[in-house]
């Protein structure tokens, strides 16, 4: 017979268990579930708006409108620069095309910068779309060739601000390096057509040197925009995923939150349809055995203590039943191992009896559902050797066999003629559910040589693996 009552009260009545009280129920567990994301986004409420009035101010659309219109003042200060050098002097007047010339290259001089803001403002308030101002820098490509020839040397400066509108407009980098580089050739095209016209080419040292300046100024230009450009698409595209991330996890609280709550729901049913179920079947059957005890009472008195045996084996077997769905309901078993568990059940079923019981228990954790097929199992098992086989010794193996886990129960009762058996609803349940988990289940018998079940589950019941042997 296996230990002690390890401090377990008798089968009489529920046991206290003072743990199981104060843990928090199934239900319970999941309402603080539901309830924290709500606490945490009332309390970051606050924060929330600053945020969104934060993304609203720096929005992608205000930010590329700020920049357009500073754009716009640039282009502006730069052809009242290039119009006021235009006047003040000019490289064709220093080659002897007069006066009046040099002053007709003047107003074509501000005529073009005129243009070339107009156009800026054109793009900035009336074009929002690229494909839309396509036409636009064909005319800014023409009026900055008209620049080069007429203007002094800061023509490369209006080149650098038509192109940065460009470069935030454009969809592709490839856009930018076609634009960067039909600019970049026909200003040196034009640079040196109109150095040779006017025989600067012979001062070699001041047309490279004013060559090469504008040349920095386009290169520079071109990396240090498109760079700046790249970086802050990049981290507007990871806000942007965040955000959507953000978004995605609040939607997997709320599916989590329903989900917990039918989860709830379903333990709770498939609870309720244990106790309906094991307990009018274990009910049923003690009345059954009760009534068979009284018609036998004075007729045949050894019969009638066998029923009345085996109806109190019954009976305590649904108060264990009964007992272990409380705690399930208070969402934890009682504070005892499974291997403790075990020999309760088979102490309780032998006290105040003539029952012998011998145990061979590891003490290996499974998962609730096989912790409570194993138990339901036993408990059949017992009521079936008293109540079938007339059994009165019994062995129980539980072992943890590596990849298996095996349980092993037999009795010495009468037996059956295995070519004869049926199985009845308890066993034919066992089998369907040991199945069910991926295990096996298989019954042997011989007349007169009690009744053996053999039962294997799989390995993926077990939480731990730890092995500890009592007999």
């Amino acid at each position: 017979m296996s230990g002690t009552q390890n401090g377990l009260a008798p089968a009489g009545g529920l046991r206290e268990d003072p743990a199981a009280e104060a843990a928090p129920s199934p239900e319970e567990q999941a309402r603080s579930v539901r309830e924290a994301p709500a606490a945490q986004a009332e309390e970051g409420q606050p924060q929330k708006q600053k945020s969104g009035l934060r993304e609203k101010l720096f929005s992608e659309g205000n930010v590329m409108r700020l920049i357009r219109l500073v754009l716009l003042a640039l282009i502006t200060a730069s052809g009242v620069v290039v119009s006021i050098a235009a006047f003040g002097g000019s490289r064709w007047l220093e080659q002897g095309q007069g006066q009046g010339r040099s002053i007709a290259f003047a107003c074509v001089t501000v005529g073009i910068s005129a243009a070339l803001i107009f156009s800026m403002a054109m793009k900035v308030f009336v074009s929002k779309r690229f494909s839309s101002k396509i036409g636009w820098y064909v005319v800014d490509v023409l009026l900055l060739m008209a620049l080069t020839v007429f203007s002094e040397e800061y023509a490369y400066l209006s080149y650098a601000i038509v192109l940065s509108e460009f470069y935030l407009s454009a969809p592709a980098l490839r856009d930018d390096m076609i634009m960067f580089g039909v600019c970049l050739g026909l200003y040196t095209v034009i640079y040196v057509v109109v150095a040779a016209i006017l025989r600067t080419l012979t001062n070699a040292f001041q047309a490279s040197s004013e060559y090469f300046v504008a040349l920095v100024v386009f290169v520079l230009h071109f990396i240090i925009f498109n760079f700046a450009m790249v970086v802050w698409r990049k981290n507007r595209q990871i806000e942007e995923n965040l955000r959507e991330i953000e978004q995605s996890r609040n939607e997997l609280l709320h599916a989590y939150d329903k989900l917990e709550e039918a989860t709830v729901i379903e333990e709770r049913n498939r609870i309720a349809k244990d106790i309906h179920d094991t307990a009018g079947h274990s009910l049923t059957t003690v009345i059954m055995q009760t009534e068979a005890a009284r018609l036998a009472l004075d007729k045949d008195p050894q019969k009638a203590k066998q029923c009345i045996t085996a109806a109190n084996l019954q009976a305590k077997n649904c108060l264990e039943q009964l007992r272990s769905s409380v705690h399930l309901l208070s969402g934890k078993r009682e504070n005892v191992t499974f291997k403790e568990y075990l020999e309760t059940i088979l102490e309780e079923s032998a006290v105040g009896t003539e029952l012998h019981m011998r145990s061979i228990i590891d003490d290996i954790e499974l998962t609730d559902e096989a912790e409570r097929f194993i138990a339901n199992s036993l408990h059949e098992c017992l009521a079936n050797g008293i109540r079938h086989g007339g059994g009165t010794a019994f062995l129980f193996e539980f072992r943890d066999a590596g990849n298996f886990v095996e349980f092993f129960f037999s009795d010495n009762g009468k037996g059956v003629n295995m070519k004869e058996f049926k199985e009845g609803f308890g066993l034919s349940g066992m089998r369907a559910k040991a199945e069910s988990m991926g295990g096996m289940v298989n019954f042997s018998s011989e007349e007169g040589e009690g009744f053996e079940i053999r039962l294997s589950l799989p390995r993926s019941v077990k939480r731990d693996q730890k092995r500890s042997e009592s007999v």
